[in-house]
């Protein structure tokens, strides 16, 4: 594993504890349509790109919502994202996120945000952090064809950052973001405890992220002096 010169932050549950605040959202939205969703569970569709929950959940509403599916599923977006941003106050940072995000900053190392959540959403989640600027840009529902866990958002991303995926790292808390951002080639660090997420490395939160990060710049010049010493005259002789 190498020090990347840019991290791709995943925002939704690991910069901020803002699931509670999506599922909220969505049984809001299901309950004034009369929509049972007790039976997918008590954190259903943690890492799911809202198009993937309307298509899931769309034949319960029926022609609650009109005739045509697309409008439909306008509806029902439109009426979940008002729900969120009304509330929006509530979000806040996890734990160590804020640190996090000053220390690379400190370091100089770029940021962008991967998100499977409407852009306006993304931006009042940033703006809990007070961390906004820190961003470069932020890759969107909206900017994406295939959402995660296709590789689409972290591609996006490099683009923006114009770097590679050995570049970058991902962080990600959901098997779905890991995945996205495996199979974009990045290296990823997965924040809390979802063992199912594939990942490069693992840490309970983002208090520990500043030292993990370091260790990161000291394993590469260990690395380096290395391959030094390898390619020295002599030495494989």
């Amino acid at each position: 594993m190498s020090r990347a010169r840019a991290v791709a932050w995943d925002v939704d549950g690991t910069l901020v504890d803002s699931e509670p605040l999506h599922l909220q959202a969505l049984q809001a939205v299901c309950h004034a349509h009369g929509v049972d969703i007790s039976d997918q569970g008590a954190t259903p569709f943690i890492g799911v790109a809202i198009a993937q929950v309307w298509r899931i959940l769309a034949p319960r509403f029926g022609q609650t919502l009109g005739r045509d599916p697309e409008g439909a599923e306008q509806t029902f977006r439109a009426a979940v994202t008002r729900h969120y941003l009304a509330h929006a106050h509530q979000v806040r940072p996890m734990p160590g996120a804020r640190e996090a995000l000053a220390y690379l900053a400190r370091q100089q190392v770029a940021m962008v945000a991967v998100s499977s959540s409407e852009r306006t959403i993304v931006m009042a989640n940033l703006r809990a952090l007070d961390s906004a600027d820190l961003f470069c840009g932020a890759i969107c529902l909206e900017d994406v064809q295939q959402p995660k866990p296709a590789a689409e958002p972290f591609i996006r991303a490099l683009a923006v950052l114009a770097l590679t995926a050995a570049d970058t790292w991902a962080v990600e808390d959901s098997v779905s973001g890991a995945r996205s951002a495996r199979a974009a080639g990045l290296q990823v660090l997965v924040v809390g405890g979802d063992r199912q997420a594939p990942c490069d490395h693992r840490m309970p939160d983002l208090l520990g992220f500043p030292p993990w990060w370091q260790s990161l710049d000291t394993q590469d010049h260990q690395d380096l002096r290395e391959l030094t010493r390898l390619a020295a005259p002599g030495v494989n002789k």
